[in-house]
């Protein structure tokens, strides 16, 4: 997502023509998906975001990723009803078929560009063909709430603070795909189905130590610098763990005390709480903040105070966790 700071973003997105029916933009939204065409984004980056006329080669997948965007975009702007605080629009801007390194097609990541305010997504062989990143609903998701983040908070990518960045990506991603569906009790809770190892997921939020990630503070590691940002992709499972805790709590008639608007809301307002060095227990306490706002008038405030203090004690998040950085 872009925020166009005194600059005419119209210019990012060309108006479609008869003559460039294949142009994957939405003016009203403000989206726009490019193909780089397996170009490198390291050794071209002058040429980001790429070409908005779609080739043959991407119709199909590219037109599933830029619905994907869309769908992200509806959510920031008219469900968490997100506005950039200088007034400005917010664009969304992703490339699609990114690779790292020349002679490479296969590219098995996706990232948001905080340079380049825009998203990027490679692809890797499933079933003997390519397949986009972009086409996972959860995978664009969480890449543009990097870019969410980044616009208003700004976390440090790094140690704890880098692992809050990266869980409040997968939550809102779980979020967005499973928005659509009122019975929580049949959400998805994975992250990525299908672009993992053996065709797994990449992250769970219900399981995170499925896939190799901690569940509790008594595991949360400290690594070095050069190991995954000191772990943010690693530790990051444990605030995901609260986050499952949270969105799941039943109260004592077995009904979900929030759904997926409040839980988007609660999770939302919280980052506007937090700032760059913010660890877990800032989150905590910024979302036991936003709660007390937000359900005032609840009848079942208590509840949902209590299902929050209780998911974070699940998972060894007390209000004093600072000493793990």
């Amino acid at each position: 997502m872009i925020d166009c700071f005194g600059d005419p973003c119209s210019s990012h997105c060309p108006q479609n023509s008869d003559s460039q029916l294949s142009i994957l933009e939405n003016s009203e939204l403000s989206v726009c998906s490019y193909n780089f065409e397996f170009r490198s984004y390291q050794h071209h980056k002058g040429d980001l975001p790429g070409e908005l006329l779609v080739n043959g080669n991407c119709i199909e997948q590219c037109v599933t990723a830029h619905n994907n965007v869309t769908e992200v975009a509806n959510f920031i702007q008219n469900v968490l009803q997100y506005q950039p605080t200088n007034g400005s629009t917010a664009q969304y801007i992703c490339s699609i078929n990114c690779v790292e390194n020349y002679d490479q097609i296969e590219w098995q990541y996706a990232a948001w560009l905080d340079p380049y305010e825009q998203a990027i997504f490679g692809q890797c062989m499933v079933n003997g063909k390519l397949r986009s990143l972009a086409v996972a609903q959860d995978i664009v998701a969480h890449e543009f709430f990097h870019g969410l983040t980044y616009q208003i908070v700004g976390l440090d990518y790094y140690g704890q603070s880098g692992a809050l960045d990266e869980s409040y990506a997968d939550i809102f991603g779980i979020l967005v795909a499973n928005f659509q569906n009122s019975d929580i009790e049949t959400w998805n809770w994975e992250l990525g189905s299908g672009f993992g190892d053996n065709g797994r997921a990449i992250r769970s939020l219900s399981n995170p130590a499925i896939y190799g990630q901690p569940e509790h503070m008594n595991n949360y590691r400290i690594l070095p610098d050069f190991d995954d940002y000191g772990g943010v992709h690693y530790n990051s499972g444990i605030h995901n763990k609260a986050a499952y805790y949270l969105l799941s709590s039943q109260d004592a008639e077995g009904n979900y005390l929030f759904d997926a608007t409040s839980g988007a809301t609660l999770f939302y307002l919280a980052l506007s709480q937090l700032s760059k060095q913010s660890v877990f227990s800032d989150s905590r306490r910024a979302i036991q903040q936003v709660a007390r706002t937000l359900f005032r008038q609840d009848s079942s405030k208590l509840e949902k105070l209590r299902a929050i203090a209780t998911a974070f004690d699940n998972v060894g998040i007390g209000d004093n966790i600072g000493i793990f950085e």
